[in-house]
């Protein structure tokens, strides 16, 4: 009998090989990543539908960025702890949070009192008694002399000389303001003149520079209003172990380092000199690079940017004087630990530089020519120059001039400071004698 021609079950019916464990895998994960997406999504409905843990804000300022004190409305002792002996000491603000013994009542009457607005940084806005500060000891020296004087300062950490500058615009004109005190760090602040995190800053306009609005980086927009838990929560996350700020701080670098024409590679290279500039056996370990290095780590790496910042420094000096005409005014640069040779004989700084691509002498080569490039814009923008860094030289004193923990001004500096000040000031008040008459 004939074999059956039919087709063959076994082909027809073959069973499909099982799945590789890695999709096996991939789908696991995914459907898990599917489900808790749409119950974090529920949960966040819930929330929002009840009321419940609602965003807590961190509101900046629109004007200025950030204060380091907010009105209060009332005459305030603030305490802050030095941070060398770690006594407390008290810090006296008025009802606008100026750091001033007279209330803004008194400041807002015109009267014969020669009046001084001052600004800067956290070298400004020192951790020690208003009489103990330079601005303390100008007023002092001043009033002194036979001219009552009262200065009144607000400065905070981080600002760049065009946010101190916008710290105190309102009070210099509130209060009568004869003349303005710029302190302009020259450890840090030239290239604090082209950070856009939470500050304003100057953007290239048609016409030279224009202020720019912050870029809110860690502080939130003014007026913000968050829905979602969920995302805020992850934000908060993120903010906490650090990821946001290393993100938003290599996406800020990746953009400097295009408008420059810079690679990848300058971007990794200043992040890394700046995780070996940090010293764990000092009180806060990235003094070094907080105070100095950082700016010239950042021109080392970054070299265009460091005429960039003479030419906002200019522009923010030019802006000033148009805006005040009337005032005296005055730039005085505070030089660092590094430049005032105070770091020559301290070993753990050499070993930190040992370890960069910089060295002592080219930061202090670098520092005096932005101090000397301060000199230069003040005599051509119209502004009094007070030249610090020969009298902190010549110290001679038992009493450091800065901190062994973030090195800071010390009391010492500041009265060496103040003084030089208050000379420099007391020049450009001194009348004129009278031009003797053409002879005949």
């Amino acid at each position: 009998m004939p074999a059956c021609r039919g087709p063959n079950p076994l082909r027809t019916f073959a069973v499909a090989p099982p799945p590789s464990r890695l999709k096996r895998y991939a789908g696991n994960v995914a459907l898990a990543m599917l489900a808790t997406g749409l119950t974090l999504a529920l949960l966040d409905v819930v929330l929002i539908l009840t009321g419940l843990f609602p965003p807590t804000y961190n509101y900046g300022d629109a004007k200025v960025g950030w204060l380091s004190a907010r009105p209060t409305g009332a005459m305030v002792d603030e305490g802050c702890a030095d941070p060398t002996t770690k006594a407390r000491v008290n810090i006296r603000r008025n009802e606008d949070a100026v750091r001033t013994s007279r209330s803004a009542t008194e400041l807002r009457r015109a009267d014969s009192t020669f009046r001084i607005a001052v600004s800067g940084d956290s070298h400004t806005d020192l951790c020690a008694p208003n009489e103990r500060t330079h601005y303390g000891v100008l007023e002092r020296e001043l009033t002194a002399s036979g001219r009552p004087t009262t200065a009144f300062a607000f400065g905070a950490g981080k600002y760049s000389p065009l946010q101190a500058y916008l710290a105190v615009q309102t009070p210099i004109t509130a209060y009568h303001a004869n003349a303005f005190v710029l302190n302009v760090y020259t450890g840090n602040d030239f290239y604090d003149m082209l950070r856009i995190d939470d500050r304003p800053h100057f953007v290239p306009a048609d016409t030279g520079y224009a202020i720019a609005p912050p870029v809110w980086y860690q502080e939130d927009p003014p007026g913000l209003q968050r829905r979602s838990r969920v995302l805020h929560a992850a934000r908060l996350l993120m903010q906490a172990t650090g990821i946001r700020r290393v993100y938003l701080r290599v996406i800020y670098l990746r953009d400097v380092a295009r408008s420059q024409g810079e690679g990848v590679g300058s971007v990794v290279g200043y992040m890394n000199d700046l995780r070996k500039a940090t010293a764990p056996e000092i009180g806060y370990p990235q003094s070094y690079s907080a105070q100095m290095l950082n700016q010239q780590l950042f021109f080392h790496r970054f070299p265009a940017a460091k005429g960039e910042s003479v030419k906002r420094m200019r522009a923010l000096l030019r802006y000033v004087r148009q805006s005040h005409p009337e005032l005296l005014l005055v730039l005085s640069p505070l030089p660092s630990y590094q430049m005032v040779d105070q770091a020559v004989g301290d070993s753990t700084f050499r070993a930190v530089l040992a370890r960069l691509p910089i060295t002592f002498e080219s930061g202090v080569k670098e520092e005096q020519e932005l101090y000397d490039a301060l000199r230069t814009l003040a005599a051509e923008e119209g502004w009094t120059f007070v030249d610090n860094l020969p009298t902190l030289r010549a110290y001679r004193g038992p009493a450091p001039l800065f901190n062994d923990f973030d090195y800071h001004l010390q009391p010492e500096a500041s009265e060496l400071i103040g003084r030089a000040q208050a000379d420099t000031i007391r020049s450009m008040l001194r009348p004129r004698a009278p031009l003797a008459p053409p002879r005949r």
